[in-house]
Formats: C-alpha cells, sequence, structure tokens
C-alpha cells in the first residue's frame, strides 16, 4: 500500500506515505502505530528492499491481519466486485478470481460490453474507485484493468497478486496472473521477450502493464509510444490509426493487451512491440505515488465508419493477388473456316507484273431449259491460308571501312625509303 494513518492513544490521525519511510521520519523512529487508510486493521511500514527481488518501500498489513469487509483495498469484496460485472470471463475458486482467456484476440471484441454492471468500488476519497472503463471495454478487458489498478495500490505485493490467477484456453489449470500480464518491471518485460524469441511462444493475447515514457513519431509522422527500455530491446505501441494514440501522454499508465511479437530492424535495437487495431485495446490512467491518488480509467475512442473502410481497403489490398501472366479475353478470336462472307472477292495472290484476265463468259440463250450453272472461271476462290507477303529487300551493303593508317617507322639516321 501507498499510504497509511497514525494511531496514537486510540485516537486516528494523519495520513502518511510509503515514499517518506526510506528517509526515518519521525513517526517510524518513535514507532507510532499505523493502521489501514480506510479501515481500522493495524499495518506496518517497510523500507526498500535491493537485491535478486527490488521492492520500494510500501506499507504491509500487520501479521495475521486482513482488511475489513467495507475496505475498498479488502481483495475479497474487490474479487467478489470484479465477477460480478465480468459476464462469466472471472470466476471465483476459493479465495482466488479466475480470468478465462480466449484463443485469439477477435474472441474478445465479439462480447458485448455490459452496461452499468462494471466492477464499483465504495468511496473515491483517496482515487480507490475502480469503476467500469470509458468508453465501455469488453468484460475480459475492463476485469483485466481492474485488477491492474487494484495491484498497483498494493504495489503489487507478492502475497495479494497470488490471489489473481488466468486460465489458459482448454485448460481447468490455473496460472499465475504473470502469465497473462506482464510489468510492471523490466524484468517482466524480459520474460514475456525471451518467451517471444525463444519459446514456448504464448498461445493466448497477452497484455503489457507499464508506463509511458516517451512518445516518438514514426518515419509517417505517426504518434508510437515508448514503455520501456530493456535489457538490450524497447517496448513500444505502434498504431496505422494515430486517434489511438495521441489521448496517451507521457506519464501516463497503460494496460496494452493483443499480440505482441519481436521485431528486429537493420539498425537499433530489437523492439518489443504491439500494433494496435482497435481502441479496446488500450487502457490508460494516472497515478501519483506520492499521494496514492490515481485518475479514473479511460481508453481511447472508437475507430470512425472512415478508418474502418480505409484499414479494410487495406488488408484486401494486401491479400489480393495478381493473375499470373496475360488475362483471358472474355470473347476470343477465333479463324474462320470456310470462304470469306464478303461480297468482294480478296486479290489473287499473283505477281504484279504478269496479271491474269478472267473473259466473261458468252451470255446463255434464252431458250435453253434447266437450271443456270455459275461458270468455273467465275467461282469465287478458297481464301488463302496466310496472305502473300512480298519479300524484304537485300539490305544494302555496308560500306567498307577505310584503310587503317599505320604508323611510319623513322630511322636515327633519315626517313627510311
Amino acid at each position: 500500500m501507498e499510504k497509511a494513518r497514525l494511531y496514537q492513544d486510540g485516537t486516528v490521525g494523519e495520513k502518511v506515505f510509503a515514499h517518506a519511510i526510506d528517509d526515518e521520519p519521525w513517526w517510524r523512529r518513535q514507532k507510532v502505530p499505523l493502521i489501514c487508510a480506510f479501515c481500522m486493521t493495524p499495518v506496518v511500514s517497510q523500507r526498500t528492499t535491493v537485491g535478486r527481488a527490488p521492492r520500494a518501500a510500501l506499507f504491509r498489513l500487520a501479521r495475521d491481519r486482513q482488511h475489513e469487509d467495507v475496505c475498498p483495498l479488502n481483495p475479497t469484496e474487490v474479487l467478489q466486485k470484479i465477477a460480478h460485472g465480468s459476464q462469466g470471463v472471472a470466476v471465483i475458486e476459493g479465495d482466488e478470481l479466475h480470468l478465462l482467456l480466449p484463443d485469439d484476440l477477435g474472441q474478445i471484441g465479439a462480447t458485448t460490453p455490459a452496461v452499468g454492471t462494471g466492477p464499483v468500488g465504495p468511496g473515491d476519497r483517496f482515487g480507490v474507485n475502480i469503476s467500469t472503463v470509458r468508453p465501455l471495454l469488453p468484460p475480459l478487458i475492463n476485469s483485466a484493468v481492474v485488477i491492474a489498478r487494484f495491484l498497483q495500490k498494493h504495489d503489487y505485493d507478492a502475497d495479494v497478486v497470488a490471489q489473481f490467477k488466468v486460465r489458459r484456453p482448454g485448460e481447468t489449470r490455473a496460472v499465475g496472473w504473470g502469465e497473462f500480464c506482464h510489468g510492471p518491471a523490466s524484468g517482466d518485460h524480459a520474460r514475456l521477450y525471451a518467451r517471444l524469441t525463444g519459446g514456448p511462444k504464448p498461445e493466448h493475447p497477452v497484455a503489457v502493464y507499464g508506463r509511458v515514457t516517451a512518445v516518438e513519431q514514426d518515419s509517417q509522422d505517426r504518434p508510437v509510444l515508448r514503455l520501456a527500455d530493456g535489457l538490450g530491446f524497447t517496448v513500444r505501441i505502434r498504431s496505422e490509426h494515430a486517434s489511438l494514440l495521441d489521448p496517451l501522454a507521457v506519464g501516463s499508465f497503460v494496460l496494452a493487451v493483443g499480440a505482441w511479437k519481436v521485431w528486429t530492424p537493420r539498425r537499433g535495437r530489437p523492439e518489443l512491440q504491439m500494433f494496435t487495431e482497435e481502441h479496446w485495446q488500450l487502457a490508460h490512467w494516472t497515478y501519483d505515488a506520492a499521494t496514492g491518488r490515481s485518475g479514473p480509467p479511460a481508453c481511447p475512442p472508437p475507430l470512425s465508419p472512415a478508418q474502418r473502410t480505409l484499414r479494410q481497403a487495406r488488408a484486401a489490398t494486401a491479400t489480393r493477388k495478381p493473375a499470373p501472366g496475360r488475362p483471358a479475353s472474355p470473347f476470343p478470336r477465333t479463324r474462320p473456316s470456310g470462304p470469306p462472307t464478303s461480297a468482294a472477292p480478296p486479290p489473287p495472290a499473283t505477281s504484279p507484273a504478269s496479271p491474269t484476265v478472267v473473259s466473261p463468259a458468252p451470255p446463255m440463250p434464252a431458250s435453253s431449259p434447266g437450271p443456270v450453272e455459275p461458270d468455273a472461271a467465275l467461282a469465287e476462290p478458297a481464301a488463302p491460308a496466310h496472305p502473300a507477303v512480298p519479300p524484304r529487300p537485300p539490305a544494302p551493303p555496308r560500306p567498307a571501312a577505310p584503310p587503317r593508317r599505320t604508323r611510319r617507322s623513322w630511322w636515327p639516321f633519315g626517313r627510311q625509303h
């Protein structure tokens, strides 16, 4: 926890914050009793730890103590509220909450968010309201955001994190929360990087939780969010639609759910990246560790119809394959097999120097009975297979090359004869 209250002689005193613990304030030197910021449960302060598992200073529950039922930091109460508003994607098993993961990202967006059934925590005096994210998100994303914000207020205490688990597709056994959500420590991002490069790769959508450290620009002047610089790689969020990344500013905390991958450019560090395609893949909020106050969660506006049409057109262009060779004409050209139907016969294939003269036949006597037979000389000749083409004239002879000039020889003493 990031904050607590002093409790002296049965009187609740002022609020104190975890960022002052390492400076050994007076209340720590005098060992003043502490209680939770929202209930009367005793808590203790803990300094920053270093080593294999570094942890910032925080307040923890005293030994064998639990938050009161009405406390917004009571995990049991929060678990019930999340399960009630999850539409079945989060179920309670004993003292644990199991989040059911789908096979692919499309199944998340296909679910319809329920209006007014999101988990709502009592009280907002100290920024502990865990209400539904607006615009409304799919139940699984909204539940994941509520869990991430709740764990943030407990500074990702190991005992609290252990109460949240996930079930992979087709499995009944639950695994740790870190199987789905990677963050906020750089070691969590490095674990996802190792899974994507060395395997086994996750077979379900994963989430990355972190803080925006810089807003950069790509080659087309679109915003790019940089979350952290890991050990040999950089964590970035990209999108073809600038409207999905514009609302996020430096210092915002973000939960990004999608298909994460590793991209290695020709120059520079490898990149652990995610391309955002829908507004519900990103949820962001602000959090002040000094005061323990967090802003309401939000997500970018949904894509407009014009943006969706453009994306569909780009996808169709990318999947369309060009036909090999020249496309066949719908009206095939056929060669006539018989004589042409034209009334005028084609010119005879004879040399122009010796034309053929056809003499007309003498007229038939009027008294001759019987049908008239055409004369053989007037019969229409059959069309040649290929019209005669006059031979090409021979190429003119190439002019003879001029004789090569030879270099004259000169003797040292006069011209040679």
